[in-house]
């Protein structure tokens, strides 16, 4: 059973197992200029659907 100590005990072992860590890399020109493209289209595509939505109404 996971939840019972290795020392023989029966005692419930309910702390969570914590996950790997790593070091996040700094992104490069390029993912940031995509991340730009994405941001603009983004805002364009609300902008429009909001001025659908107020000319429809």
């Amino acid at each position: 059973m996971p939840y019972i100590n290795n020392d023989g005990d029966t005692r419930l072992n309910n702390f969570p197992t914590e996950p790997k860590m790593y070091v996040d890399e700094s992104t490069s020109p390029n993912q940031n200029r995509n991340y730009l493209i994405i941001g603009i289209v983004g805002v364009v595509l609300v902008a429009g659907l909001t001025f659908v939505a107020m000319a429809v109404s």
